[in-house]
């Protein structure tokens, strides 16, 4: 129910969907409203929202251009290496310069690094941007980068002697979800309308639940956790993302606002970020400071994408092909 006050209330005030379910999360995740749940009402939101986000993926997938993949290909992947190898870098060598060990620096890094291609599909369903061409590398990107990410979160989890197999079967679904749906599409006829029946169903009632659980993780405490960090480890953040994409130029075709965009879309962060910086807070790889920054960070950088694009592709209606 509050997700659908909160979704009518943003078409009113024209704030984008993905922005006004993540809100909806925070303002459930206040302190009143957080004690009036008991623990399995809070599980219940959180698995509803895995559900919710392997089905975005799959109607991601199954509204992506396939031919285009193909096509963009070889500028998805520089993207994609480009855009966690600079964060990574950079995150990893400011937290060993700032005096903390070589195990927090590398899990700083790799929580750094990671994008969340969840939102970006959401966005792009709803501006009916997917099959575009900017649109598809940004999905095919965000894939790869998943599993990178992948890769990298079984490896800290190696590292720290620590087995989480949900996270991993997760992010492993999402990727799969995704591939599936581009599957589904070539199988189906194309003037189908029950897939689209489908979508409108699951984007009402399960997929706001992801959104919702993001913001129903925050905790308002952490804001008063070091301003000065947070301020810092955001720069590297989003700095990092955008140097990285800005350097795949060299190897691309893409126009500098073209670029520009894929920037704030790749500065998406989520689960796969969140739950590696969770790990590693609970077992005291990192110290509070550090995770209450990141996981800030994370609701900054996604939030501010669904605006972005909707402001550059308002003033450039052609901006995507």
């Amino acid at each position: 129910m509050i997700s659908h006050a909160f979704t009518h209330a943003a078409k009113w005030v024209k704030l984008p969907q993905v922005v006004a379910l993540i809100i909806g999360g925070l303002f459930l995740g206040m302190p009143y409203f957080k004690d009036l749940m008991t623990m399995a009402d809070m599980n219940l939101i959180v698995h509803l929202g895995d559900v919710g986000l392997l089905m975005l993926m799959f109607f991601a997938g199954f509204e992506t251009n396939s031919q285009l993949l193909l096509l963009e290909l070889k500028d998805a992947s520089l993207i994609a290496f480009f855009g966690i190898l600079f964060p990574f870098i950079i995150g990893f060598l400011t937290m060993w310069f700032l005096g903390y060990g070589l195990l927090v620096a590398f899990v700083m890094g790799v929580c750094l690094s990671i994008s969340a291609e969840a939102t970006q599909a959401k966005v792009l369903l709803d501006l009916n941007k997917l099959k575009t061409k900017v649109g598809t590398l940004l999905m095919e990107a965000g894939l790869i980068d998943d599993i990178l990410g992948l890769g990298l979160f079984i490896f800290i989890t190696f590292l720290l002697q620590e087995s989480y197999p949900k996270e991993n079967i997760l992010l492993a679904g999402v990727i799969l979800a995704y591939l599936v749906g581009v599957l589904f599409r070539k199988k189906i006829h194309h003037k189908s309308h029950s897939p689209k029946k489908i979508e409108k169903i699951a984007s009402t009632l399960i997929i706001p639940f992801f959104f919702v659980s993001m913001g129903l993780s925050f905790d308002y405490k952490t804001l008063l956790v070091s301003p000065k960090l947070f301020m810092l480890i955001l720069a590297i953040a989003m700095g990092g993302k955008f140097l990285g994409v800005f350097v795949a130029k060299i190897f691309t075709t893409l126009r500098w606002k073209q670029l520009h965009l894929i920037g704030w879309a790749m500065n998406s962060r989520g689960a796969i970020e969140l739950a590696l910086a969770m790990i590693a807070f609970r077992i005291g790889i990192i110290p509070i400071e550090l995770y209450s920054s990141l996981v800030v960070m994370a609701l900054i950088t996604t939030m501010s994408f669904p605006f972005v694009i909707g402001h550059m592709i308002k003033k450039q209606p052609k901006l995507m092909n």
